[in-house]
């Protein structure tokens, strides 16, 4: 018995058993990171129209009622991998997501709503995503449409 040396099957047995619990957690938190990362294209789609948006109200003091008036092309011509359109509607900018994106985002909307100081149109604005609210003093321009689950957003719009 001196000179036996290696693992019982029983212990090989448990090894593969921790090693199966381990996965079963790991999994589900890996596939909540994939669709959340998924999303970020969603964010830099918008951080463009943002500046379209923008740069509208400093000109005229005004948020753009649509696509058009924001100097952006129609919601269809706004696509990307994981993005089937994107919409200016008074201002707020709603991105739907699709194409190649995970089953869960399949035609979900991540809004972004511009934010305008209470009294003082020339103030420059902030942007709120997804169920994100406005500070005091600052009011929300726009509907938000946002669908998505709070798990899927970045923790700037989860509200």
């Amino acid at each position: 018995m001196n000179g036996i040396k290696g693992f019982t099957l029983i212990e090989l047995m448990i090894v593969v058993a921790i090693i199966g619990v381990l996965a079963s957690v790991a999994l589900p938190a890996y596939q909540v990171y994939v669709q959340r990362s998924e999303v970020v294209e969603a964010l830099s789609m918008a951080a463009t129209i943002r500046e379209n948006v923008t740069n509208y109200y400093v000109e005229e003091l005004e948020f753009p009622t649509d696509n058009e008036t924001a100097g952006v092309p129609a919601a269809n011509f706004l696509i990307g991998n994981r993005i089937t359109g994107v919409v200016v509607e008074s201002g707020a900018i709603h991105v739907t997501l699709g194409n190649k994106a995970s089953a869960p985002l399949q035609g979900k909307v991540l809004s972004f709503r511009p934010a305008a100081v209470v009294g003082s149109p020339a103030s420059p604005i902030a942007w709120l995503c997804g169920y994100d609210e406005p500070v005091n003093g600052m009011q929300a321009v726009g509907t938000n449409k946002t669908d998505l689950e709070k798990e899927f957003l970045p923790a700037a719009c989860r509200g």
